[in-house]
């Protein structure tokens, strides 16, 4: 298992890295960003669980540019393409919830969302159609697991800032 990241994702959990088009191309792009840096390599040959900011301009039906490949165009389009077909992205952990991939279809759903989240708010800042009816409440952690990150993870909050109260 390993984690990516990227600027875009679509449905299927193909991510770019690598630019953002706007009123260019792929020569010239609006934003150019660092690119796969490894991740279409592990993304091609290891599970994955993606970790992303949760905004519509990122979750997009279609995407600008593939730079790691999810389940391409949906059931089978990683074989089509030549990938293994028995790898690719299990989760997509945002802001705002927790994505899976429908085993048939290939397409995300949310699978959970936390106390502050909604299934509406996902959808609101989705950028394509996503389906939220499976969607559970996912409880946040007990006092036991915030102080072990706290004290014995992140102590110096390099990853998770303390909330000032």
């Amino acid at each position: 298992m390993a984690f990516i990241g990227g600027a875009q994702i679509d449905p299927y959990g193909n991510v770019n890295s690598t630019c953002i088009y706007g009123k260019g191309d792929y020569v010239k792009p609006q934003t150019r960003f660092t690119g796969s840096g490894g991740a279409n390599g592990i993304a091609t040959y290891c599970n994955t669980i993606i970790m992303m900011q949760h905004q519509k301009r990122r979750f997009m039906e279609k995407i600008d540019y593939i730079t790691s490949c999810g389940w391409m165009d949906g059931p089978g389009g990683r074989e089509r393409a030549g990938l293994p077909g028995n790898r690719g992205p299990q989760m997509v952990v945002t802001d705002l919830g927790i994505m899976k991939f429908d085993e048939e279809t290939k397409r995300m759903y949310l699978a959970y969302y936390y106390p502050f989240s909604s299934p509406e708010m996902v959808q609101e800042n989705t950028g394509f159609e996503v389906d939220v009816s499976r969607a559970e409440l996912m409880e946040g952690p007990g006092p036991d697991i915030i102080k072990l990150i706290r004290e014995e993870i992140d102590p110096g909050q390099a990853f998770i800032k303390v909330p000032k109260e």
